[in-house]
């Protein structure tokens, strides 16, 4: 027997949770009221390839059309399902829009990366956990944990992985 996706708001917590089995999924998001913007979704590959995803958004968003909200996909992950799922856009915000019509993969020029968050991605690069990022630097695990939480809201990353990845590609990282 298939184990059941269970998906949830958190509004104290500004983000939307999908859970399988001892997985969780997340999507982020800001609600000023007229407008959700997604800013930030963390999801493994396995819970992508499971579905988890699609259906975390399809329940986002489902919400911000009962609740008469516009949508903003501030990250990579939110403009590709709205960009596979048209019929969500009649909720896209002006800047939505303009998000949606960027260059693939929603990519688009964000704030700068700090020296800090630079090296902390550079240990996750080396396959570092964050306890041993932690004492490279003579931080704490949780002031790590921080830093690649900013560094990935930045990237629009949804994962650690795909901080990497970004930051690769941007030359943040050799």
């Amino acid at each position: 027997m298939a184990a059941e996706i269970v998906i949830r708001d958190a509004p104290d917590e500004g983000r939307f949770v999908a859970e399988l089995g001892r997985e969780t999924a997340s999507a982020w998001y800001r609600n000023d009221g007229k407008t959700l913007s997604f800013f930030r979704v963390d999801i493994s590959d396995n819970l992508v390839a499971n579905g988890v995803g699609n259906q975390l958004m399809r329940v986002a968003m489902a919400q911000a059309r009962q609740q008469g909200l516009l949508v903003e996909p501030a990250c990579a992950f939110a403009v590709d399902y709205m960009r596979q799922n048209p019929e969500t856009q009649d909720m896209l915000s002006s800047e939505g829009w303009r998000l949606l019509a960027t260059e693939p993969g929603g990519h688009q020029e964000t704030e700068a990366l700090t020296e800090r968050e630079i090296s902390i991605l550079q240990g996750v690069a080396a396959g570092l956990e964050n306890k041993q990022i932690a004492l490279r630097l003579g931080l704490s695990p949780e002031t790590i944990k921080e830093h690649l939480s900013h560094a990935m809201s930045k990237l629009c990353a949804n994962n650690r992985s795909h901080a990497v990845v970004i930051a690769l590609e941007r030359g943040y990282l050799r």
